[in-house]
């Protein structure tokens, strides 16, 4: 059966306040120099975590030893650059960072349940989507679930999300899990609609 392998570190509110000057020698020059651009704490701690758990995944699920490295499409999709036959995806909020490892295109989208907001909304979300919120006694989850399908259809596929936003999606593909401030979508190709996605949460120290 084909397999997605799900890397999930949902505890970013543990880390210390060290974390980033403590881990990012941990990370391959052009890796550190990505983190090094962000200003924001939060940002380097997600950038630190999704790199570590590429490396464990790939260590652990391919027996890939040497730290990856990776390029980008025109719409930020990345892919690596040694071993293209093995796919992968990140996606971070505010609370955790995940990363999805498959032999085919993947995408995955993580994202902090907020407030309901009816203009963005109408923005983003086609006519029986709409009609949806508007009979849901929590709109804000339902939204927030919407958008992360959108996110992780749009990623497997190489896309943008603008070109996907009012779309309807298809019915099969899509796996999702749900925590208690977030939610997940994971997407992959609707021909391997058995696949078997196997999550793994992480703590730390990841190695």
């Amino acid at each position: 059966m084909d397999k997605v392998h799900v890397y999930l570190f949902d505890e970013l509110d543990s880390l210390s306040a060290g974390f980033a000057a403590e881990n990012i020698q941990r990370l391959p020059t052009f890796r550190r120099e990505q983190c090094s651009k962000y200003r924001q704490i939060a940002d380097k701690n997600t950038c630190i975590i999704a790199y570590l758990l590429l490396e464990k995944g790939l260590r652990e699920q391919y027996g890939v030893t040497e730290p990856p490295a990776f390029t980008y499409n025109e719409y930020g999709k990345p892919y690596l650059t040694d071993t293209p036959h093995i796919f992968f995806n990140f996606s971070h909020c505010r609370r955790g960072v995940v990363c999805a490892l498959a032999d085919f295109e993947v995408g995955i989208d993580m994202q902090d349940i907020r407030p309901y907001d009816e203009v963005v909304a109408r923005r983003v979300c086609n006519g029986n989507e709409l009609r949806q919120l508007a009979q849901c006694d929590d709109p804000a989850r339902l939204f927030c679930s919407f958008w992360v399908k959108k996110e992780s259809y749009a990623k497997a596929n190489g896309l943008g999300i603008a070109a996907v936003l009012k779309r309807e999606l298809p019915d099969s593909g899509f796996v999702t899990r749900a925590g208690e401030y977030y939610l997940i979508s994971l997407f992959h190709n609707t021909r391997l609609s058995n696949a078997e996605v196997n999550i793994i949460t992480c703590q730390l120290p990841i190695k």
